[in-house]
């Protein structure tokens, strides 16, 4: 970036040169491997879909937990990738994370703990009463209320929660209004006040960034968390300009990366995996679609071994498996198909970080047309939450400069 660039500006480039590069290599990441053993780019790019096969498993994990050695790789094979690294490197906030309180720690799970005190520091001094929206027991609201002495809603729809974190509130000036973000009526609460979202997911923070706008919200800062969960079938940009076109399904590719299960909770998941693609290719064996979905299967299923299970979601799925199947050789298919997935889904995962930018700049840029300062950076380490992108907006008392809503060159 130009030090003497508006962030603004730099934001607008970014956004459509990001989605740009996102279109123009729609054929390696919108296929998804789960469902498409082969994507057509296998064979356009043949050298990088035998190197991905070839890869050992501990190279497999190691380049899934790493967005720059995934970009540095398919730029071996596709050097214009090479392009994403400046378009989604950002800075990293300095500030140490704050200490959250005694109190508000023994509530707390130390990671969530953690992931409070890195969030708050990235916030830094409150000037405005604050407004938690999606509160949940309001531990956020109630470390901020300490930290600053301001006056704090917090904003949660869950009965049980509000009670709760009413109990815990104590003395703090706290106060819990049990509520529907996406009430019309809940964003009337920003009028005033500062807003922060801490992982509000989908709807929930688009709902809070429209309703900062409309009610003039002075402050806002928001990390934004699981960009799938719309109601809508499509992804509904908030800028006119935006250049790429998503679906609900698409949008869970930003959010693949995670750092925080466990070696059992990744077997088990493995597992289910394994067995879900078992499943797929038994039944495209009996002349149905790979990509024809099917309802979650409940995790209490696999506790009767692979047979069991494959039989039962037959049978849910209207697809009953005949007499004297070899279950042992399909099971062995689907772990063999999960080692293909894995390692042909690094091509699809060289673009999660690129997509995850483009809808945080989506949701800046739409801040900063409507009047606001903005500041996109990482409040945290991955190490400690992969959603670690911190959007600031402050509304100034004077009118400040256009932000470019055509095509930066």
């Amino acid at each position: 970036m130009n030090p003497e660039q508006p962030l603004e500006v730099d934001y607008a480039r970014r956004f459509q040169c990001l989605g740009a590069l996102l279109n123009a290599h729609a054929d390696l990441w919108r296929p998804a491997p789960f469902h498409v053993p082969r994507p057509a780019w296998c064979a356009a790019h043949a050298d990088y879909a035998a190197h991905l096969l070839a890869l050992a498993d501990a190279e497999v994990e190691t380049l899934a937990g790493d967005n720059r050695a995934l970009i540095d790789l398919a730029g071996r094979f596709l050097p214009e990738l090479l392009q994403l690294h400046p378009l989604i490197e950002l800075s990293r906030l300095d500030e140490t994370a704050e200490a959250v309180d005694e109190d508000t720690a023994r509530h707390v799970p130390g990671r969530k703990r953690a992931q409070i005190g890195a969030f708050a520091a990235g916030v830094g001094r409150l000037d405005h009463p604050v407004l938690e929206w999606c509160a949940g027991k309001g531990h956020l609201g109630r470390h901020l209320a300490r930290r600053w002495g301001v006056p704090v809603t917090s904003l949660e729809w869950d009965g049980e929660l509000c009670a709760e974190g009413e109990r815990l509130a104590g003395d703090v000036e706290q106060v819990f209004v049990h509520a529907d973000a996406l009430a019309p009526a809940s964003v009337d609460h920003l009028a005033g006040r500062h807003a922060l979202a801490l992982h509000a997911c989908g709807d929930l923070h688009l709902a809070l960034l429209r309703g900062a706008v409309e009610h003039r919200a002075p402050a806002l800062d928001l990390a934004p968390c699981c960009y799938y969960r719309i109601a809508t079938p499509d992804y509904r940009p908030l800028n006119a300009d935006a250049n790429l076109r998503l679906s609900r399904d698409e949008l869970h590719l930003a959010v693949t990366e995670t750092v925080t299960a466990g070696a059992r909770e990744r077997r088990q998941r493995d597992r289910a995996q394994a067995w879900k693609l078992a499943f797929l290719e038994w039944r495209a064996a009996r002349g149905v679609a790979r990509d024809k979905t099917f309802k979650p299967v409940p995790a209490a299923w696999m506790a009767a071994g692979f047979a069991a299970w494959i039989g039962r979601l037959a049978a849910r799925e209207g697809c009953a498996a005949a007499g004297g199947e070899d279950w042992s050789a399909w099971e062995a298919t689907g772990w063999h198909r999960l080692g293909e997935v894995r390692r042909l889904e690094l091509a699809r995962l060289v673009f999660r970080r690129p997509l995850e930018i483009w809808l945080a700049l989506d949701r800046a840029l739409y801040l900063a047309r409507h009047g606001y300062r903005v500041r996109l950076a990482e409040f945290c380490g991955r190490e400690l939450t992969p959603r670690n992108l911190l959007i600031t907006a402050r509304r100034p008392a004077a009118p400040i400069m256009d932000v470019p809503t055509e095509p930066v060159p």
